[in-house]
């Protein structure tokens, strides 16, 4: 017989609620980008970015409709997942003296990820609608790494605080 470990009902927190009116906001501001940029921006613009940041890929504008779409899917989907914490892999071994607190690191993890997907996003999208229009557009050569940089050190902090709370 394998050990299951307990199913609780975490709670969000305040911080959590918090995340996600700011990644609501987030929505509206993909949404009203995508919407705008539909009516202002040319047929064609840049819809792919190398490593270095410099456009290798234009496109139709609908493809401004994508970050959008794939935020929702995203942010509905670790919405979903958050709401079973006792079905992860957890780096600690979950104990009913632990369980709670560890269900709650890895509730908000998601969450964060959540929230800054759905900012990244919107920030795509913003620099897509700027750069549809200037000669030689790029993201600039920091983007990937900032980005890398948001997304593991969000992971790394939340394992850290798991560790912690073991």
């Amino acid at each position: 017989m394998s050990y299951q470990p307990p199913v609780l009902m975490v709670p969000l927190t305040q911080q959590d609620k918090l995340l996600n009116k700011i990644a609501i906001a987030g929505f509206v501001a993909l949404f009203l980008v995508a919407v705008y940029g539909t009516f202002v921006l040319p047929d064609t613009i840049p819809v792919h970015f190398g490593f270095n940041g410099r456009v290798n890929g234009w496109g139709s504008k609908s493809i401004l409709w994508i970050l959008p779409g794939l935020g929702l899917f995203i942010y509905g989907l670790l919405t979903l997942i958050a709401r079973s914490p006792h079905n992860f892999n957890y780096l600690v071994e979950i104990t009913e003296h632990n369980a709670f607190r560890q269900y709650q690191i890895a509730t908000s993890t998601l969450n964060w990820l959540k929230t800054e997907l759905v900012w990244i996003f919107a920030f795509m999208e913003w620099k897509i609608f700027n750069l549809a229009t200037v000669e030689n557009p790029s993201l600039g050569i920091w983007f990937l790494p900032a980005i890398l940089l948001i997304i593991f050190g969000t992971i790394g902090y939340w394992l850290r605080q798991s560790f912690l709370a073991r």
